[in-house]
């Protein structure tokens, strides 16, 4: 076998070319990245801008990707990749040493999990994303783009470093499902609280508390207008947050109520929201505390879903009106639903969502017990590859992959951030109230491939290790791989955690040979064979296998 024991710059000069002209997507006459694009394209009827349905229920054919050949592994890229941000060797070590049951509950027992300094690094790196209402009110306006920038990247970092990865796929889960744009009027002021007390403190807990929770969060009731709503004779309560608490909360659009039902909930709510100015105090209540004031209260008596609320119940109006829908079976089947959708397939099997509807019931919204429910039903281990990977995915399981373990990026994020905002999903920045969708057909659509297409050209360059924005863990991911074929195969199984299809492997491997004009086998020395792992990585990371979770 050769070894390439002399300078090495011309291989890398032209490693450098085939990725400057886009060679490396089609070698050896085969089309290697985006195996199934034009299928995926075709089933989205094109465009650019990807679906409008957040429902989850619109599917596209799925790519047929090959099992892996072991089967703890291939347990471990269903199981690990679906419960995370992506797989690195640290998650996919303790899958091994304590199974798929005790992975999980290691998972929910999310605050036993030690995070080491990852509190410490949130509070020193990204400060505002910690500070109450009052405190960030008194720079406001002139700190919304750094509080926006520090709540956002504080986010982002949870999701690549922590330990606590399904707490915080869940806490993803839950800003969508309780969505509120975070640049929208004093939202800047009042959202990283919601973020902290109400989606992070409940993420693993109730859904009830979690409910209850974001329906006193100054936040929500900023955004949805309900700090506005009077009841008071002679007024109209707002009717915004009593439309959405049922239709995107809790019983879902098809859940049985109606317009009538809107408004009763809406006068029950009408008086909830939180003092404002802010310096004013009322009740011993400040800025960014909830408070409900009588005086705009609809005190008349109302019936929500068939149910009857007394007249002069004040603030038990809207409790009493959050008991009834927690306790409405449709409210458990939307739950079950999105849950399902989200963890097993676009189009979930009715046995999964009937399982974790049942749960929810029998535990009063318990959410690590309907979790457990799913990860440990039939119905997930059967979902091999049919989940297509939304952005805050497919970017974590590239830093996650192939960098070194709690290793900031060194451009304090930034990359990642703009890479996200590229995407489509930059945290906090959907613009209406039903959160980013969990269906392929919105993230598979003409300009998100491409988009992810054209982040696989700028990976290169940012995985090289002369201009990598990353520490990149070349020496866990080469090993002794020195040829084009040996680095290929690392790399698809400590990056991806699968085996490459034969067809697929042979193609990039001949093809890379032949643009590097070199023989078949032939040894790169390390220098060469890391920049080759780079422009690999990039292959890889533009594929199909890379998409999927």
């Amino acid at each position: 076998m050769t070894t390439v024991t002399n300078d090495p710059n011309p291989l890398i000069e032209r490693l450098n070319s085939l990725n400057k002209r886009r060679e490396f997507l089609r070698v050896g006459g085969k089309t290697v990245s985006y195996l199934a694009v034009a299928k995926l394209v075709a089933a989205c009827g094109g465009g650019s801008g990807g679906g409008t349905d957040n429902s989850g229920s619109e599917d596209l054919p799925d790519t047929e990707l090959p099992e892996t050949d072991r089967q703890t592994t291939n347990d471990a890229y269903r199981l690990v990749r679906r419960t995370s941000f992506g797989l690195n060797p640290a998650a996919i070590a303790d899958f091994e040493a304590l199974g798929a049951e005790g992975y999980l509950e290691q998972q929910l027992n999310h605050e036993a999990l030690d995070d080491g300094p990852l509190d410490g690094d949130i509070a020193r790196l990204f400060p505002l994303s910690r500070q109450s209402p009052i405190q960030l009110w008194a720079g406001f306006p002139d700190n919304i783009a750094q509080t926006v920038l520090h709540t956002v990247q504080a986010t982002q970092f949870r999701q690549l470093f922590s330990r606590r990865q399904l707490y915080e796929v869940m806490v993803e889960f839950w800003s969508d499902h309780f969505n509120i744009h975070i640049v929208n009027g004093l939202g800047p002021t009042l959202k990283p609280q919601d973020n902290e007390d109400v989606i992070r403190a409940h993420a693993l807990g109730n859904f009830g508390d979690l409910l209850r929770a974001s329906a006193q969060s100054p936040a929500m009731l900023f955004y949805l207008d309900n700090f506005i709503s009077d009841g008071s004779p002679g007024s109209s309560p707002n009717e915004n947050y009593a439309r959405e608490l049922m239709e995107l909360h809790t019983l879902g659009v098809d859940g049985g109520y109606s317009e009538q039902d809107i408004l009763e909930v809406a006068r029950c709510f009408s008086g909830w929201g939180f003092p404002f100015p802010p310096g004013v105090t009322v009740d011993g209540k400040a800025y960014g505390e909830f408070w409900f004031d009588a005086s705009k209260h609809d005190q008349g008596a109302k019936i929500v879903l068939g149910q009857p609320i007394a007249a002069n119940g004040g603030q038990t109006d809207g409790e009493q009106v959050l008991a009834i829908l927690l306790n409405h079976p449709s409210t458990a089947t939307f739950i079950a639903t999105k849950l399902c959708r989200r963890f097993i397939a676009d189009s979930p099997p009715a046995s999964a969502i009937a399982a974790v509807a049942e749960t929810f019931t029998q535990t009063g919204g318990d959410i690590k017990a309907m979790l457990r429910t799913l990860f440990m039903g039939s119905e997930f281990y059967a979902a091999s590859h049919r989940k297509f990977s939304r952005p805050s995915e497919f970017l974590g399981q590239i830093v996650r992959g192939l960098g070194v373990a709690n290793q900031y990026p060194r451009d304090d994020g930034q990359l990642f951030y703009f890479a996200q905002a590229m995407l489509g999903q930059l945290p906090f920045f959907w613009p209406t109230p039903d959160g980013y969708p969990l269906a392929q057909s919105y993230w598979a659509s003409t300009g998100g491939l491409l988009n992810r297409w054209r982040l696989s050209f700028l990976s290169y360059s940012t995985l090289i290790p002369e201009t990598a924005v990353f520490e990149v863990d070349y020496p866990r991911l080469l090993g002794n791989a020195a040829s084009v074929e040996q680095i290929l195969d690392s790399l698809a199984q400590k990056l991806l955690f699968i085996t490459l299809a034969e067809e697929h492997r042979r193609a990039i491997v001949e093809g890379l040979e032949t643009s590097l004009d070199i023989p078949p086998g032939f040894e790169f020395n390390v220098e060469v064979a890391t920049n080759l792992a780079a422009l690999l990585a990039a292959i890889l990371i533009s594929s199909d296998y890379f998409q999927y979770r």
